[in-house]
């Protein structure tokens, strides 16, 4: 399956997950694979750090559109 580009700014959900909206907030690069830092939307104190290569992926996390 193909991967989408993302970018720092992006909202995505988790695919079959609670509708919960996390924002793209910093990528780590200095990390082999690289890792994103997401902010939940309506809480940006909660964060989590997840690979690049598993939020680009379409079978884990979606794109949403604000």
């Amino acid at each position: 399956m193909a991967k989408i580009p993302v970018e720092i700014g992006q909202s995505f959900h988790k695919t079959g997950s609670p509708l919960v909206i996390w924002t793209l907030h910093s990528i780590n690069d200095s990390t082999k694979p690289a890792h994103a830092r997401l902010t939940k939307l309506d809480d940006p104190t909660t964060s989590i750090t997840v690979s690049i290569d598993v939020v680009s992926d379409p079978r884990y996390w979606a794109v949403v559109d604000l």
